[in-house]
């Protein structure tokens, strides 16, 4: 399987597959989120087989060095049981996991899961209370999105939609940085994350790093980089996705 795996990669896989891990890393660093939304998508499209397992292990990294970057930043009273529900949520996916991605249905899945997110965050959603309750609700259903289709942003970015948005980027990059290493360990134990996945993970960590490092000058523009524009991308390779799942392309 590794060898048949590393076969099917050529130099142009790897230039697109840089691009979009430096791109979905920036967006991680500056806004506290989008690791899952840009790159698993985009990633799928190029190869589905690096899902969830190469995106739940780079997302540990795309989120680490932000998170000990605004450690400082931290709401600790809802951080706690947001990440206790995304660890709870996480060992519930475990066999979730398991099955999706041994039915070969992982393209369509990830597919509804990203639509479904996308017209949620379209709309502007009341603001909603930020208590012990809801974050744990929040980390649990991230927790299994994350874990079943690497993409699990949705819930947190709607909870902390009308929040400062400092407060965000540490939480979010914490939150992440913890629950994509709780992920990675459940799907070990799943046997769904490969040797391959891993090595594949390795080799795309250079512009991942180097996005977060020059993310810190791109914060005072973030409020000038239009959602929409991220959006759109999503829902046409989450259309992609499902039709090629369906076999239709």
């Amino acid at each position: 399987m590794l060898e048949t795996f590393l076969s099917d990669i050529s130099i142009p896989q790897i230039i697109i597959a840089f691009t979009i891990v430096f791109v979905a890393s920036t967006a991680q660093s500056v806004f506290g989120m989008g690791w899952g939304m840009i790159a698993a998508p985009l990633l799928a499209l190029l190869n589905p087989q690096l899902i969830p397992s190469t995106i739940v292990f780079l997302g540990f990294f795309a989120a680490l060095y932000p998170s000990m970057r605004y450690f400082r930043d931290i709401n600790w009273y809802i951080y706690k049981p947001s990440i206790f529900g995304r660890i709870t949520g996480s060992i519930l996916a475990g066999w979730m996991t398991a099955y999706v991605v041994s039915s070969g249905k992982i393209e369509i899945t990830l597919g509804i899961v990203l639509l479904i997110s996308i017209v949620i965050s379209i709309f502007t959603i009341k603001k909603i209370k930020q208590n012990r309750t809801n974050h744990f609700i929040a980390g649990t259903v991230s927790g299994i999105l994350g874990t079943v289709v690497g993409v699990g942003g949705t819930p947190m970015g709607i909870i902390y939609q009308n929040e400062n948005p400092i407060m965000v980027r540490a939480n979010n990059n914490a939150f992440f940085a913890i629950g994509s290493f709780v992920s990675f360990i459940i799907l070990v134990l799943a046997d769904v994350m490969k040797l391959y996945h891993i090595l594949f993970g390795f080799l795309l960590l250079p512009p991942l790093f180097f996005a977060s490092y020059i993310s810190r000058f791109l914060i005072k523009y973030s409020n000038n980089i239009l959602k929409p524009y991220i959006l759109t991308i999503c829902s046409i390779s989450s259309i992609l996705l499902i039709a090629r799942g369906f076999n239709i392309i």
